[in-house]
């Protein structure tokens, strides 16, 4: 491998490979593989253990060999969030999570929800944002506003 390519590697790992992938090292039982892999697709580190045992049993050696694989491609958490403190945190990928409504590090699934429910979703919220200024512009409009606004005039 040439300098770059080594760099962009490196780069690329310590980034989590885009994907939030990580070593779960506060969290681990051996490693801290499956817990990672269970926090990248968001489901239970006991079940990611469980499925890992099942992998072992059915594949035997190559379920062993490919945790081993990612016990050495994948960077502990705890170091990744040390560097984040160092500045690195503009490298990550991010993404707007529209159930949590906040930004969410980027994963390889990004939506639990398909299309046409997210947009009917939006569609619905559309419209109690429609039906909220319809009534806004009646009451403003209204002799009731007019007579609440004189009150508060008096008032002052």
């Amino acid at each position: 491998m040439t300098h770059g390519k080594y760099e962009r590697y490196m780069n690329s790992r310590r980034n989590g490979f885009s994907m939030n992938l990580y070593r779960n090292t506060k969290d681990k039982k051996i490693g801290g593989v499956c817990a990672g892999i269970a926090d990248h697709f968001e489901i239970d580190h006991n079940i990611m253990r469980i499925a890992f045992v099942a992998a072992v049993i059915f594949t035997g050696p190559i379920a062993f060999w490919g945790y081993f694989i990612a016990w050495i491609v994948l960077v502990p958490k705890s170091l990744s969030d040390r560097e984040l403190s160092k500045g690195g945190a503009d490298k990550m990928d991010y993404e707007y999570d529209e159930g949590e409504r906040c930004y969410r590090r980027k994963k390889m699934f990004r939506y639990r929800r398909s299309t046409s429910e997210r947009l009917s979703r939006a569609k619905s919220k559309l419209e109690k944002i429609m039906n909220r200024v319809d009534d806004m512009e009646h009451y403003v409009t209204s002799n009731k506003f007019n007579l609440n606004r004189q009150f508060a005039d008096l008032e002052k």
